[in-house]
């Protein structure tokens, strides 16, 4: 994308709060720690049916996310490793998190 200045535009594209994979990747398995149905991770994570289809065969693929048939249907479950992969995910988010008070002075800093 050109600029006014009819140079290329280099800045860094501004995400209108799309989440990104491993969130979605974090969603997905916290869904699932205690058993879900495919349909309930489509609603519950709003994500369309190819999304779905593609997160859970690569969760699965990667060993943090198993299937099991039951009399009620397929349901899909976090493997330990999913459940590690939870673990580690939520304490990156937390860590990350801006506390809600911050102030903006900076007592470190001389006036």
């Amino acid at each position: 994308m050109a600029n006014r200045n009819g140079r290329k535009d280099m800045s860094i594209p501004e995400r209108k709060n799309n989440r990104g994979r491993i969130q979605i990747m974090g969603d997905v398995l916290g869904l699932a720690t205690s058993g879900i149905r495919k349909t309930h991770i489509m609603y519950r994570a709003n994500l369309s049916y190819e999304q779905v289809h593609m997160y859970l065969s690569e969760l699965i693929e990667r060993g943090l996310l198993e299937q099991h048939t039951t009399d009620e249907g397929v349901v899909y479950r976090a493997t330990e490793r999913g459940r590690e992969f939870l673990y580690f995910y939520t304490k990156l988010v937390d860590f990350l998190e801006i506390p809600p008070h911050t102030s903006l002075e900076m007592p470190y800093l001389s006036k």
